[in-house]
């Protein structure tokens, strides 16, 4: 009994040794597999590229994506450029239905994983080569048959008005996002080639610029035009200048061009200084064109007192111009009255400081008893 016991063990561990034999084979080929999977992966992956190129010049540089492309892990086996206008690349284009110029055409091992996000990036992927799509403008539009993304600008400038506001920094703005500007010139608001611009473009105010609508070859321009109310009209948008001083060109009068008068009682030396005031119209991007400081006790401070029936000093004066600001306009409701006039008064000095009430003759501390 006990040797036929031996030989069951001895066949059972015969039986668990093949099995773990073939266990640990099976773990080895395996991991030769996944180890010639890895090293065949990390090989660079073996690529032809093929330039075609429009004869723009101002045009996106391919050459800068190519090298991006060289700096991954490929081996760029053949390089070829073809101009679009050569029989190869009219059948390229045709093959592969190409909408933009220029671009790329690369073929090979396109599928290697360690390549795929960065493939996935370039553009579309047809019938086993990928075609660059991820070019900005300017670019050449086989559709149309021209070159789009070269944006005009027309500056139309009022060079009589030195205080008004320039849209230098928009146009600048715009070529800081990469936007290609073909051509821009300045134009007077008064010649006869700005009169033509007004009426064609319905221009409402001076300084003005013009953006001829190829911008919309450039992602997400639209959408931050469309919040300047601007729309696009005779092949360009009119952006018009929001922050006074600019010309309203229906009536041409100067808007924004502020007079401020600072009225003061020079025997009240405890009453705040009233040039703090001044100091915050800045803020609210006031500009002040004429500025008079005049005591209670003048001819004009006494005249002002009883125009506008002034109860307290120091205070402030501003001319109807004012109202071209909108966030004064807003703060102001607080602080004073808007005359029948168009003219802004101050009737709250407390809110700065110690101030004097005319009526009791008294200097009275900041908020005390209001």
């Amino acid at each position: 009994f006990i040797s036929r016991y031996l030989y069951v063990i001895l066949i059972v561990i015969v039986i668990f040794s093949i099995t773990n034999i073939f266990i640990i084979q099976s773990r080895v080929s395996n991991v030769n597999i996944a180890e010639e999977t890895a090293k065949e992966q990390s090989k660079p992956a073996e690529l032809e590229v093929v330039k075609l190129l429009s004869d723009c010049n101002n045009c996106y540089d391919i050459e800068n994506a190519l090298n991006e492309l060289k700096k991954q892990n490929v081996n760029i086996t053949k390089d070829e450029t073809l101009l679009i206008n050569s029989p190869e690349a009219k059948e390229l284009i045709n093959k592969y239905s190409i909408e933009k110029l220029p671009t790329l055409i690369i073929s090979g091992e396109i599928n290697k994983e360690q390549l795929a996000p960065y493939i996935q990036k370039l553009g579309e992927v047809k019938d086993a080569v990928v075609v660059y799509t991820a070019l900005n403008p300017p670019y050449y539009d086989n559709t149309l048959k021209k070159v789009v993304g070269q944006v005009s600008l027309i500056n139309i400038v009022d060079s009589s008005c030195i205080e008004c506001d320039t849209l230098t920094g928009f146009s600048d703005g715009l070529k800081k996002l990469g936007i290609f500007i073909k051509d821009e010139k300045s134009v007077e608001y008064s010649s006869a080639e700005g009169k033509e611009l007004i009426n064609k473009f319905d221009i409402k105010h001076a300084p003005a610029l013009l953006i001829s609508n190829d911008i919309n070859y450039y992602p997400g321009i639209q959408e931050q035009l469309a919040q300047l109310n601007t729309k696009e009209k005779n092949g360009f948008y009119a952006v018009h200048s929001t922050s006074p001083p600019y010309r309203n060109l229906t009536d041409n009068k100067l808007i924004g061009l502020v007079e401020l008068i600072m009225l003061k009682d020079s025997s009240c030396q405890q009453c705040y200084d009233v040039s703090v005031n001044k100091q915050v119209l800045p803020r609210f991007g006031m500009y002040i064109k004429k500025e008079n400081t005049y005591d209670i006790s003048s001819k004009e401070g006494k005249e002002l007192i009883a125009r506008y029936k002034i109860t307290k000093i120091p205070i402030i004066i501003l001319s109807p111009d004012a109202s071209a600001y909108p966030s004064f306009i807003s703060a102001w409701d607080g602080v004073g009255t808007k005359e029948t006039n168009g003219w802004f008064i101050m009737r709250n000095p407390e809110l700065l400081g110690t101030y004097k009430d005319l009526s009791t003759n008294q200097i009275l501390e900041e908020n005390n008893g209001q």
